[in-house]
């Protein structure tokens, strides 16, 4: 999936989180520009650990915190940063809403 500057993964299980960053790796893109988004930590830290990429956990206690009292949504914040469409934002929220992980890393130019 590409957006913006930007290129997509979706992943549901840890294996297949694997499998997307080795994908990712052997495309070309270096493992400290892979971010991955999701709301289980124990992925986020096993991911992390073994494959050193960024990892951005999207539902903290103080994520929900803030969400209570400032009506603003953590989730949406972080996906907003990556100018995407209003559409995009809504599809990888349910993704990341329903227990998905999404995973993304700037497009290279080609020849890189």
């Amino acid at each position: 999936m590409k957006s913006t500057n930007h290129v997509f993964e979706v992943a549901y299980t840890e294996q297949e989180l694997e499998a997307k960053v080795e994908g990712m790796k052997s495309h070309g893109y270096a493992k400290n520009n892979i971010h991955v988004l999701a709301e289980n930590a124990d992925i986020l830290n096993a991911i992390e650990t073994q494959e050193e990429v960024q990892t951005h956990e999207t539902e903290t206690l103080t994520d929900k915190f803030k969400s209570v009292f400032t009506g603003q949504d953590a989730v949406r914040d972080e996906l907003n940063k990556l100018n995407l469409t209003e559409t995009e934002i809504e599809e990888f929220h349910d993704i990341l809403e329903n227990e998905g992980i999404v995973l993304y890393a700037e497009q290279q130019a080609h020849g890189q």
